[in-house]
């Protein structure tokens, strides 16, 4: 793979991966808020955030190059792009600033996971075995 191309099976898998975990996250929403109230208010960012964590894991496997990083946002943003059109079917509208901050979120929490991803993976191929 050359150092400036994307996995693109991996960028799928992570979107796919992260749009799993967005759609049950929405699906249970209305009963975390029954249950649990104060929850409910801090449910759908939280499924967010780890939904696209996990997006941009699956992202980039073990044994995936530094260079690759860029892999995970795109694989975040690819999991929020794939729920949109279910989330404009369930509420009507989408609100701009919505989509520019959750798309945001996204974007920084794809190259954090990214990078921490692939320097990790980088650092332990550079340590000698134990």
């Amino acid at each position: 793979m050359s150092t400036r191309a994307l996995g693109y099976a991996a960028v799928i898998r992570g979107a796919f991966r992260g749009f799993g975990v967005l759609l049950v996250g929405g699906l249970v929403h209305p009963a975390v808020a029954q249950v649990v109230e104060p929850l409910g208010y801090a449910w759908l960012p939280l499924v967010a955030v780890l939904a696209f964590g996990v997006a941009a894991v699956a992202a980039t496997p073990a044994g995936t190059p530094v260079s690759a990083w860029r892999q995970a946002p795109v694989a975040a943003v690819g999991s929020y792009v794939l729920i949109l059109p279910l989330v404009r079917a369930g509420s009507g509208e989408l609100p701009v600033m919505q989509l520019l901050l959750t798309t945001l979120t996204a974007v920084l929490v794809g190259v954090a996971v990214g990078l921490a991803r692939t320097s990790f993976e980088a650092f332990r191929a550079a340590s000698p075995a134990a």
